[in-house]
């Protein structure tokens, strides 16, 4: 029988890579900025989609940017479910992260291994990600040890930011500082693929990632961090809610959509919306059997 050699098939260089886990690491390795932006929705996931982001989280900040809650406490397990579910429908390159939401995960191991499967089974996350240090790292390691990648969140912890002392930065003093390294190295031993500093002083941040060998994404951290996150509705400006001094406004499209809804507000109240082109036709036999037809 005559060999007949494999011709490799060659890959296709205009199509988008997804982004791994490996991948996450090697960026870190060679020095490239990992990029990630939370979306909330179908829409929001395309344009992160297009805009080439690395990592996607759908985070429980959309408790406040999209379904209008106070604060990231009340906002539901099915809740998130429906936006992360949403947010897949519009991705294809970018990792998925799912915040798991307050009460979600800090009963025991077994309901945090729960949550997180239903992310990744009903939602199609690719992994979690869950917040502070204490208790929740002996969950990241439950979650982790299952199967479900985790990313850690130290310093301000939104779901706990009452007993922080609000939304402010942490690590300020030197006890205070310790405590986030801790937390940070902790969830690192526990397995997490990834963790996230929020609001902690950059030198801090600084210090910190040459005693870490996962990638670190920053928020209010500095730029010594592998990577950046800003929430969908903060850097665009579409949430007028308040907005942290380590955010950056690249857009104000919530004037631009009132401006929009306001114009076509206009138009309709002074008849000048439709007009002809936005209008359909028949043909003018029928027209006229149909008003036959109506006498």
């Amino acid at each position: 029988m005559s060999h007949i050699p494999h011709t490799p098939v060659p890959e296709d260089l205009s199509r988008p890579v997804p982004m791994t886990l490996p991948r996450l690491a090697e960026k870190r390795q060679l020095g490239e900025p990992i990029v990630m932006i939370t979306a909330y929705d179908y829409p929001s996931a395309q344009v992160a989609e297009e805009a080439g982001v690395d990592i996607v989280l759908v985070g429980d900040s959309g408790a406040m940017t999209v379904l209008g809650y106070p604060s990231t406490v009340p906002v539901s397990t099915d809740e998130m479910l429906m936006l992360a579910a949403a947010v897949r429908r519009g991705l294809k390159t970018p990792l998925l992260v799912g915040d798991l939401p307050f009460g979600s995960y800090e009963a025991s191991d077994e309901q945090a291994i729960r949550t997180a499967q239903r992310f990744v089974k009903e939602a199609g996350c690719d992994a979690v990600k869950l917040e502070r240090g204490g208790t929740s790292v002996q969950r990241a390691k439950a979650i982790a040890e299952s199967g479900i990648p985790v990313m850690g969140h130290v310093g301000l912890t939104p779901q706990t930011a009452t007993a922080l002392g609000g939304h402010r930065a942490q690590g300020r003093t030197a006890e205070r500082a310790l405590q986030v390294a801790r937390d940070a190295v902790a969830l690192q031993e526990a397995g997490c693929f990834s963790i996230v500093f929020e609001a902690i002083p950059a030198a801090v941040a600084q210090e910190l990632m040459e005693r870490l060998d996962v990638p670190v994404i920053g928020i209010g951290a500095g730029p010594a961090t592998d990577g950046q996150v800003l929430v969908f509705h903060d850097l665009l400006g579409i949430y007028d809610g308040h907005v942290a001094r380590f955010v950056k406004r690249y857009a104000e499209t919530k004037a631009q959509m009132v401006a929009g809804v306001a114009e076509y507000t206009e138009d309709v109240r002074r008849r000048a919306f439709p007009t002809p082109e936005h209008t359909y036709t028949i043909d003018e036999d029928e027209l006229a059997r149909f008003r036959a037809a109506l006498t």
